[in-house]
């Protein structure tokens, strides 16, 4: 018989295996952030998304634009809803996000994030989202932000499971007090948002991706008296870099389709356009050629054709149905009219605003660069994944028949990056494009807000959200009316070590009028030692190739007090020109073991070239 202590015993066992049993499966599943009573409730206010003052919105959540809504049965009868309750959050724009209300946190310790995504759009392919963690003190101010990879948000299909889990978790760093929750998307499709909660615990899992890292990321930890050298921007000591850019298309290049907005020209004669395009090639060469300026043209497909006397047809001779009045075209003719239809099938002597392949040649010689405005001059957000691979494989082999390489930038013709799905850029990505340009100012897709006056406030490029191999960049509409415009913006870029991209037509800048604008804005940049004016993809290009710059900090010498850095080149271009600024309490350099004169490095920057695949060892010592 069991005696009554034995049996004490062997409830009191049962009791604490099952407590740990209890405590290792709370722990398991806070580490995945989710619910466990008594031990990790969700701490985010309004999860169930109760609508505010602004019924279109959840109480106590921000939006950067409109495209983030309530949406469900509950909310107009359309939409989806997970939990139950009726609502579910919109977001649109990759320029947009969503944003919780505020959840009270302590310094150290971690918090997770879980809720759900559901991608709904027109075009069919899924997209991807980013969870930031934004922390702030006690004052309400920004401290740090941390961010997640990029997570796919399950694709609404009639056979469908259903909603896909997107998770972060991330431990609060000193002085934090409060956190809000931030999801932005990759690509202009639509995703909806539900089932969100915050909970203290989970394992923080580092930062997928940084939100705005620095063009060189920095290893090693130097003493807290060490001065290392930092990298500079813009080459030869410049601090700003200026592209003069221009839309450049024949009659059949975008003239015969224009839009009824974004084309202040579209109601005029697509042919007497179509020459003036033409003349804006002389006009521009010698408008550049004393400062030594290299542009940039963004050339339609039909630029590089000579003529078209045998009907070649291009594309599949397509018929874009979206060409239509409800997307502000001024008829419903190219909805049901294949695109090339208007091609005279007739030669540069025949029909020389409609053919500019003789214009290529000239272009060259005169040091400037050709990319793509598109082969057709398609409204981009419009079109799917498969209609850019073919566009772009077009563009390419009419390039290479004139002796054009591939493109490596892209101008949106009519700023139609609005609606790009994430399918859409990855097939850009995968042609080699990696840079873009004349992207959509409408709110929820806009990379680069204005200030009341209508200028980029931070004139700088950017990775593009989702996409980081593809640099977006600013750019302003140059005219007679916005020459004194475009010098502020030149002077902004200067002050912020930034970029800008000042463009027109090339049928802008015929008239003597235009030419003097132009003039005047090309000689401000050209003369301005701060200023880099060179060729977009040139830009583009030196910006990534300093994202690929390793840079090694030694540890200092206590001997004599100096610090080695070692920048290490491991991307494959050239970087002639780099500028590293030298730090003021600086008395000698010597770059790989050999000491520099001064003059070296005046104006505290020192200017060498560092060729791909090596390396250069800087040293520094301080002033005594």
């Amino acid at each position: 018989m069991i005696s009554r202590r034995v049996a004490i015993g062997a409830t009191m066992v049962c009791l604490l295996v099952g407590a740990l049993g209890l405590a290792l499966f709370a722990q398991q599943r806070i580490a995945r952030c989710a619910a466990v009573p008594l031990f990790a409730e969700n701490i985010l206010l309004n999860s169930a998304f109760a609508p505010g003052d602004d019924p279109a919105m959840p109480q106590g959540y921000e939006r950067a634009a409109g495209g983030v809504q309530l949406r469900g049965p509950a909310v107009d009868g359309q939409g989806f809803d997970l939990d139950g309750d009726g609502r579910a959050v919109q977001l649109i724009g990759i320029a947009n996000y969503v944003q919780t209300p505020p959840v009270a946190v302590r310094p150290g310790a971690s918090y997770c994030f879980a809720g759900y995504a559901l991608s709904d759009t027109p075009s069919g392919s899924p997209t991807r989202l980013r969870v930031s963690f934004e922390w702030r003190d006690a004052a309400d101010a920004a401290l740090a932000s941390d961010a997640s990879a990029w997570q796919p948000a399950a694709l609404w299909r009639p056979d469908a499971a259903g909603w896909g889990p997107i998770a972060a978790s991330f431990r609060a760093p000193a002085g934090a007090a409060s956190l809000r929750i931030r999801l932005s998307p990759a690509s202009d499709d639509r995703v909806y948002i539900d089932g969100l909660a915050v909970r203290q615990g989970g394992t923080p899992n580092g930062k997928g991706e940084a939100f705005a890292s620095p063009p060189a990321a920095q290893s090693g930890e130097p003493r807290a008296n060490a001065l290392p050298p930092q990298i500079a921007p813009w080459p030869d000591r410049t601090r700003a870099a200026v592209a003069f850019t221009f839309d450049w298309e024949t009659t059949m290049g975008g003239l015969v389709h224009s839009r009824s907005v974004d084309d202040p020209s579209a109601d005029q004669d697509p042919v007497a356009r179509g020459l003036r395009m033409r003349e804006g090639i002389t006009t521009t060469i010698a408008l550049f050629q004393p400062y030594g300026v290299r542009a940039t043209y963004f050339a339609t497909g039909y630029n590089f054709l000579n003529g078209n006397p045998e009907r070649r047809r291009f594309m599949g001779d397509p018929t874009f149905a979206w060409a239509n009045q409800a997307n502000r075209w001024p008829s419903e003719r190219w909805a049901a009219t294949p695109w090339f239809a208007d091609d005279p099938y007739g030669t540069l002597a025949s029909d020389p605003a409609w053919y500019f392949g003789d214009l290529i040649a000239p272009l060259q010689a005169a040091g400037h660069e050709i990319q793509s405005h598109t082969f057709s001059h398609f409204y981009g957000g419009l079109v799917d994944a498969p209609t850019w691979q073919a566009d772009l494989n077009e563009w390419k082999a009419v390039a290479a028949e004139q002796g054009v390489g591939p493109a490596s930038a892209l101008a949106f013709p009519w700023s139609s990056s609005g609606g790009m799905s994430d399918a859409n850029w990855e097939m850009l990505e995968a042609a080699g494009i990696t840079a873009v340009t004349r992207l959509s100012d409408q709110a929820q897709y806009n990379l680069f807000p204005a200030d009341d006056q209508g200028l980029v406030r931070e004139p700088h490029c950017q990775p593009l959200p989702g996409h980081a191999a593809i640099l977006a960049c600013p750019d302003f509409y140059l005219t007679e009316a916005s020459a004194e415009q475009a010098i502020v913006l030149i002077n902004r870029a200067v002050e912020q070590g930034g970029m800008i991209d000042l463009w027109a037509h090339t049928e802008e800048v015929v008239s003597p009028a235009q030419i003097a604008a132009w003039e005047r804005v090309v000689r401000h940049a050209a003369e301005n030692r701060q200023v880099w004016v060179a060729p977009f993809s040139a830009i583009a290009g030196w910006q990534q190739a300093l994202g690929e710059l390793r840079i090694v900090n030694g540890e200092l010498r206590n001997e004599d007090q100096s610090m080695t850095t070692t920048i290490y080149n491991d991307g494959d271009r050239a970087l002639a020109g780099l500028t590293l600024h030298i730090p003021p309490n600086t008395a000698q350099v010597a770059l790989n073991g050999d000491i520099l004169t001064a003059e070296a490095w005046a104006q505290s920057s020192l200017v060498l070239d560092l060729a791909a695949g090596r390396s250069a060892e800087i040293q520094l010592w301080p002033i005594q």
